[in-house]
């Protein structure tokens, strides 16, 4: 039997949410350029390498509302534009109300720039959980899937959705799992990918797989260009304190550095094992109420 797994992009402007997280710029511009670029490396990917595969494009709303060309061309490639809230901050840092009104503000612009409806949304960095239960009411009331959870298998998964109380909502976690070796669960995808062997994303794949579970692996854009170009400069973080701007000036290398050129080569081993099944919405037929047929 064809094994399948889902590949997709956290699509974000890691810079300007840099500047918003550390009180640098509340709402600045972003950096177009960058975003253009890693688009054009993971499109240039995709058809060279992996069979023109599509994907699903979890975008936040400031990227739609500033730089919408963007977003209509990813629609326009084919890809699924999803919703990664408005800004890249915490859900669950907001009150349900905010929540919810955030979440409109960012399905708002992904639509209007996309020209497409919105059925999934995944929070910036897994920040809901099964304890959040009104903003996933709030989230079924907006789309039709959610991809935020972090569980290692089906009967959590059935478990945090009961506790939750969705009716109809289907759930596609990006399961963190165990993996042998590893002091802490993983995800597969991000970091994990690009600063470890390959080997520890398809143990997680596996795990993933192993309990119950559609196996996912994603993504950003700045992990697939190597030229520093969603780097925030030491000038640029005025007003932090010069160790915190040295802190944060390594860590950006590990981010946009270190480990990036090696990112599509991982994708092509990944692709050898496991089938891409394209865009998360073509989960809904099977599962409705989340639950993923492997």
């Amino acid at each position: 039997m064809t094994r399948t797994a889902w590949l997709s992009i956290d699509f974000e402007d890691i810079a300007h949410d840099f500047k918003r997280e550390h009180g640098i710029a509340a709402d600045g511009p972003l950096r177009e350029d960058a975003l253009w670029r890693a688009y054009a490396a993971i499109e240039g990917f995709l058809q060279r390498d992996l069979g023109g595969v599509r994907l699903t494009f979890f975008t936040t709303g400031v990227v739609a509302a500033k730089c919408p060309a963007i977003v209509a061309r990813i629609a326009a490639d084919g890809h699924e534009v999803a919703c990664h809230y408005h800004f890249h901050d915490p859900a669950h840092g907001d009150p349900p109300a905010a929540f919810e009104a955030n979440l409109r503000r960012a399905i708002d612009a992904l639509e209007a720039a996309s020209g497409r409806k919105v059925l999934g949304f995944r929070a910036p960095r897994f920040s809901l959980g099964p304890d959040d239960a009104e903003h996933f009411r709030a989230l079924e009331r907006h789309v039709a899937y959610d991809s935020s959870l972090g569980v290692a298998t089906a009967a959590e998964l059935a478990a945090a959705r009961t506790r939750l109380g969705l009716a109809r909502l289907a759930l596609f976690p990006v399961a963190c799992v165990r993996v042998p070796g590893l002091p802490r669960p993983v995800r597969s995808g991000g970091s994990y990918l690009k600063l470890f062997p390959v080997s520890v994303t398809l143990a997680a794949m596996a795990a993933a797989a192993a309990g119950g579970l559609a196996p996912m692996v994603y993504l950003h854009p700045y992990e697939f260009v190597a030229d520093r170009s969603f780097v925030v400069a030491m000038a640029e973080m005025q007003g932090l304190p010069r160790s915190r701007r040295l802190y944060w000036a390594l860590r950006q290398a590990q981010w946009h550095v270190v480990g990036n050129r090696g990112v599509t080569a991982k994708l092509r081993r990944i692709a050898e094992e496991w089938r891409l099944g394209g865009p998360m919405r073509g989960l809904l037929a099977d599962a409705p109420k989340g639950s993923v047929p492997m």
